[in-house]
Formats: C-alpha cells, sequence, structure tokens
C-alpha cells in the first residue's frame, strides 16, 4: 500500500495552470526526486501536498486514507487543513534554513 498517494493534482493560479493532473504513489523505503527546471512547478506540487497551498483539483492520500480532496469542500476550513498538514515535514530550501541547527533539526 502507498504511504502517499497523489491523484489528478491541479493547481491553477487565475489563468495560469501550474499542475495539470500530476498522479505519484510513493510507497515505503522509496525515495522520490522532482526535477524540473526552474518555474516548472515543483515546490507548487510540494506544497499542495503538504496543503500549505490549496490544490484546485484531486485527492492527496496518505496510507490509503484521503487527507485532501478538493471536490469535498466540507474538509476544507482552515482549521481542519491545519490539523491535516501535521502528516508533514517540510525543510526549505537553503537560504531558509537556521543556521545553528542541524539539516535534521531544521
Amino acid at each position: 500500500m502507498a504511504i502517499l498517494e497523489v491523484r489528478g493534482l491541479r493547481k491553477s493560479f487565475g489563468k495560469l495552470e501550474v499542475l495539470k493532473g500530476i498522479d505519484l504513489s510513493l510507497e515505503q523505503g522509496q525515495v522520490l526526486s522532482i526535477i524540473g527546471s526552474s518555474g516548472s512547478g515543483k515546490t507548487t506540487l510540494l506544497r499542495c501536498i503538504n496543503l500549505l497551498e490549496r490544490p484546485t483539483a484531486g485527492k492527496v492520500l496518505i496510507n490509503g486514507e484521503t487527507l485532501f480532496d478538493a471536490s469535498d469542500k466540507s474538509g476544507q476550513w482552515e482549521k481542519d487543513l491545519r490539523k491535516k498538514r501535521l502528516h508533514f515535514g517540510f525543510v526549505f530550501q537553503s537560504y531558509n534554513l537556521i543556521p545553528s541547527m542541524t539539516a535534521l533539526e531544521n
């Protein structure tokens, strides 16, 4: 069973569609690299998966349970999304790291 599954993830900013139906599945023990040119949507994808950005369409599942479903507006209140974000850790790019802390602590 996938520990993380993304189905049909879409994100638009106005008329600009940045993510166009992303699907991915990550099994326990797997490593996933997201590569692409600057502006290709890598950070937007990560921000949508951890719900720092609200996806326009699609689903995010953790261990087979739906964490976010864009078609279900009932679980999209900010207080609910804050609780759901607790499933994720996020380490920012180097300019946002705290120099006195290790990578793991950051």
